[in-house]
């Protein structure tokens, strides 16, 4: 009976084992690319696990920040 409890042991010690590592795996390589990501304040995509840029408007338009809309013509 004692050689059954050792292997019981054993085997709770190694599931135990393996589910920190898994744990810290998660943290490591899933969660803290994402939180990397936000406090550059940037954005993060979770479907394609990608970090974002945003961009401003203004740079791609080429527009003053504060441009008047165009004028609309009448109705």
């Amino acid at each position: 009976m004692n050689r059954f409890i050792q292997r019981m042991f054993a085997a709770f010690a190694a599931v135990f084992a393996l589910s920190v590592v898994g744990v810290v795996v998660y943290a490591v390589y899933w969660q803290a690319p994402e939180q990397k990501c936000e406090l550059k304040g940037s954005w993060w995509d979770p479907a394609d696990r990608v970090c974002a840029e945003p961009i401003y408007l203004p740079n791609i338009t080429h527009r003053p920040i504060r441009a008047k809309p165009a004028p609309q013509p009448p109705a």
